[in-house]
């Protein structure tokens, strides 16, 4: 997610439904992976099912090529060569695509994207072509035949606290907050409650607007200092069938959860600037 500075927003569509197509494994700014040393050959293997499986392979193809991994979405000569192939599953809006890479002297490597029914449907160049970048830049590593360094111990990251959202339909205040503690905990913040003083206070602000075929929730992340100075803002929208928000949150709360922290770290990356 792109995130502007304090004042500016940026809707980053992680909810089926209107507005600009969701670009799920494309994150702006992240560092170019370095090529392996000794990858070997791919053939990829599209999707089955409706959709664009075969236009996202032949992108996952060029991807490869770029990277400078022999690809292809055909057989190819020798026993060395990598199959990376992906099944479809559509539930409650969402197309989940499982990945799989494998090899017969290597551990096969999974990896489970989520993205909203409508875009998978609709997509574009332009969306099959983040896809199938961010894919690649995932898959790089296990790719690497010299194994990866222990990486070093991060030190702690700053003492945040997060004040719940209120107003949200169905269960999303409690989920949404949960969803949200997960991911902050794993991007390396520490979360304080009570009376613990923090480096830095994250609020949320929420709207839900009923539409002809279903309802839009928007959501404005604001991240503050100590003294409450507003550091930056992360916002997202998107909509939802009728009814949607009522029922348990489940994923959408955590693929919400996902955009929000990336938007709230980039805010933190700029301000440390």
């Amino acid at each position: 997610m792109r995130v502007l500075p304090a004042g500016v927003t940026l809707a980053a569509l992680l909810l089926a439904g209107c507005g600009d197509l969701p670009q799920p494994f494309r994150h702006d700014g992240s560092p170019e992976a370095p090529r392996p040393q000794a990858a070997r050959a791919v053939v990829v293997v599209p999707p089955a099912g409706p959709g664009p499986g075969p236009a996202l392979a032949a992108a996952v193809v060029r991807a490869l090529l770029e990277a400078e991994i022999p690809a292809s979405t055909r057989p190819l000569p020798g026993e060395s060569a990598w199959t990376l192939a992906a099944d479809s599953e559509s539930r409650d809006g969402t197309v989940r695509l499982h990945w799989r890479l494998s090899r017969g002297d290597r551990p096969p490597f999974d990896l489970t994207r989520s993205l909203p029914a409508a875009a998978w449907t609709a997509a574009t160049p332009a969306l099959t072509d983040g896809l199938a970048a961010e894919l690649v830049t995932a898959l790089l590593p296990a790719l690497d035949e010299t194994p990866p360094p222990e990486p070093a111990a991060a030190p702690p990251g700053p003492r945040l606290r997060l004040i719940p959202p209120t107003g949200l339909p169905g269960d999303g205040d409690a989920a949404l907050a949960a969803a949200m503690r997960r991911r902050l905990a794993d991007s390396g913040l520490t979360l304080v409650e009570g009376d613990t003083p923090a480096d830095l206070t994250l609020r949320v602000q929420s709207v839900v607007t009923p539409l002809p075929d279903g309802d839009r929730l928007a959501l404005v992340w604001r991240l503050s200092d100590t003294a409450d100075h507003e550091l930056g803002q992360a916002s997202q929208q998107g909509a939802v069938p009728h009814g949607r928000l009522d029922r348990p949150w489940g994923s959408l709360a955590d693929d919400i959860a996902a955009g929000g922290v990336e938007g709230v770290l980039d805010v933190l990356r700029k301000a440390r600037r």
